[in-house]
């Protein structure tokens, strides 16, 4: 970087700000930029690539990784990124290999070692991936990586309290800030904070408006936390429709031992009109949001 101009450093410093911003198109363009004018360049090849990947560029993404590989040093990094690459393209085989690289090249990596235990969690090697967390929190229990996977693996073994406190010492050490949001916004969902969670993801989206899943959360969310969907938010806090479709066979099934018919025929005429409801309700809500953007 010595030798570049002073405007190549200018337009270097805002592809970075953008990217610590979570801003990953506009950066995106600026790293573009500063390969236009240094195509061998790792470390631009290497943040252009992480770019690509958290914009869902999959193929692109692999491309200048594998690019980055080729032109410089930064082995460790660029081994790393192709590992999540390939997680994303469900290539686990070709995941493992990359991630084993990585770790060769730095085998006390605590977020990779992390990484590779959820790889290991995702594809059904449970003790396995519950060693390899272990030692990825011996190695940096305050690591933000390590922070990140250790959430989600709690988040699939159903360990709130756990996950509460996951994501408070997350928000502590990431320097992300869409990703401390959109964290916080994953906790208040599992809490069945409705609200609380769209504020997060409002405020996230707000940051990154080009993330179309930010997009689609709110989207939900909206719908969730609409007054007509009040039956829909009773159903998810109270167990979900197959526990409401057990209790509902059951209760039919002693009604008719009992041969409580008129008890029978209300419980089924209600069942019928809830049924009804939810089958109508997502038109109704569509017409509603659509007269209220004419209105």
């Amino acid at each position: 970087m010595a030798m570049w101009s002073a405007k190549e450093i200018v337009l270097w410093q805002e592809a970075v700000y953008y990217y610590e911003l979570g801003k990953y198109e506009q950066a995106k363009r600026k790293f573009l930029e500063v390969l236009s004018h240094e195509p061998a360049d790792e470390i631009a090849l290497y943040y252009a690539a992480s770019c690509a990947f958290y914009l869902e560029e999959i193929e692109e993404a692999e491309m200048y990784a594998k690019a980055a590989v080729k032109s410089g040093t930064q082995k460790e990094i660029c081994f790393a990124l192709l590992g999540a690459i390939c997680i994303e393209k469900k290539a686990y085989v070709e995941a493992e290999e990359w991630l084993l690289a990585t770790l060769h090249e730095n085998p006390r990596n605590a977020g990779v070692m992390a990484q590779y235990a959820y790889l290991m969690l995702q594809t059904g090697y449970e003790e396995k991936a519950k060693h390899l967390l272990a030692h990825a929190q011996y190695l940096g229990h305050d690591d933000e990586t390590v922070l990140h996977y250790q959430y989600f693996f709690q988040r699939a073994y159903e360990q709130p309290m756990e996950q509460e406190e996951t994501i408070r010492s997350y928000v502590r050490v990431a320097g992300n800030r869409v990703d401390k949001l959109v964290k916080l916004g994953l906790l208040a969902l599992d809490q069945e904070a409705y609200r609380e969670a769209r504020a997060y993801f409002t405020q996230a989206y707000r940051m990154n408006p080009l993330d179309e899943h930010l997009v689609q959360v709110l989207e939900r969310l909206d719908k969730l936390i609409h007054p007509m969907n009040w039956p829909e938010r009773i159903l998810l806090k109270t167990g979900g429709p197959s526990v409401w479709w057990i209790m509902l066979i059951l209760c039919l099934y002693i009604l008719a031992k009992l041969h409580w018919y008129s008890s029978l025929m209300t419980v089924g005429i209600f069942a019928i009109l809830v049924c009804g409801y939810f089958w109508f309700s997502p038109f109704l809500y569509k017409w509603t949001c659509k007269m209220a953007r004419r209105g």
